[in-house]
């Protein structure tokens, strides 16, 4: 049989280009909660570090996701869950999964990377200074309930810069795949001929609830905007019986918009995306038309006008309407997740 490599056969690396790329936002291109120059976590993927003086951002000259450890022993991970997509185990138990990392380490010092599901796992400890590719792989097990990539280092003040991490089914990890997940998470969609949401999807038009565990990749996008829930995670927004506006951003088109309040029991507010205002009417003025082409006299009174009705307005008619609104269809609103 021909080789890819000295492992590797030409059969797996065909059988590898038959596959989706199963690592969301694999490059770093989209960052939700950026504000200004810091980036923040890139969508999709899960950053802790409980140490001093660490963080997480972007290198928009070299691409590349800049994590800096914090200072003393404490644990940095940086991870992304692989499986979050519908009918997953249909697709990932049992199977041969590799992954590849691209990372440039500032000091000398381990860096784990380790591919899980919760039983089994497969770490690769890296430790230099300079580029390095690191690929893991882990066939997965069939009672498993998650399947997870992992970036992790106790060493103090290392500079972690990566650059992608992508991964398949197969045995070996293709860079230029489609990616599992097709379009972006956070998109909002909607629908006109169905009540049920697809299955990538979550519905926007019921009583807000928070996200489960199963959910990390949309977590990391709303990031709390809408409140968050008693495990931690955050809630969806409630959308049912409202209008979309575009965001103001400073045009002025949106007198108040800086009186916008926040959705849910989120924090976010004034002129800001997701915010919300309730129903108002534009301050005016009603015209009257009346006519004075009648007088009469009384006594020894000088002459009064009267209104003609015939010719007045009807300004003190009453709608029998509970709201006013343009006419409209109802749609289901909902959110992607994978």
């Amino acid at each position: 049989m021909k080789t890819f490599d000295n492992k590797r056969s030409i059969d797996d690396y065909l059988y590898a280009l038959q596959q989706r790329n199963l690592v969301y936002n694999y490059d770093f291109r989209y960052f939700s909660n950026q504000i200004e120059f810091n980036y923040g976590i890139p969508d999709g993927w899960c950053y802790e570090d409980n140490g001093a003086n660490g963080s997480i951002n972007f290198d928009k000259n070299t691409e590349r996701c800049i994590i800096k450890k914090s200072g003393g022993n404490s644990l940095m991970t940086f991870k992304q869950a692989l499986h979050e997509f519908p009918r997953w185990k249909q697709m990932l138990l049992e199977k041969n999964i590799s992954v590849k990392v691209a990372l440039n380490l500032s000091i000398a010092g381990d860096v784990n990377i380790t591919l899980s599901d919760g039983i089994d796992s497969n770490t690769i400890v890296k430790n230099g200074i300079g580029d390095f590719e690191v690929e893991v792989e882990l066939k997965v097990n069939k009672e498993a309930k998650s399947v997870w990539i992992t970036i992790s280092s106790s060493a103090t003040s290392i500079v972690i810069a990566v650059s992608k991490v992508y991964g398949n089914v197969g045995l070996i990890a293709i860079e230029n795949l489609p990616c599992i997940v097709q379009g972006i998470i956070g998109e909002r969609k909607q629908y006109i001929a169905t009540k049920n949401p697809p299955a990538e999807e979550l519905s926007l038009c019921q009583a807000p609830v928070e996200l489960s565990n199963d959910y990390s990749r949309l977590n990391s996008v709303i990031n709390n905007r809408f409140g968050k829930g008693q495990s931690g995670n955050s809630m969806l927004i409630d959308m049912r019986g409202y209008f979309s506006r575009a965001w103001n951003n400073g045009a002025k088109v949106d007198p108040d918009a800086a009186n916008r309040k926040p959705p849910g029991t989120g924090t976010i507010q004034g002129d800001q995306v997701s915010t919300v205002e309730q129903d108002v009417f534009l301050k005016h003025d009603h015209g009257l038309d009346f006519s004075i082409d009648k007088t009469i006299l009384t006594g020894d009174k000088s002459s009064t006008t009267i209104i003609n009705t015939a010719s007045t307005s009807k300004t003190k008619e009453t709608a029998d309407g509970k709201e006013t609104r343009p006419k409209n269809i109802a749609e289901l609103y909902t959110i992607k997740w994978a």
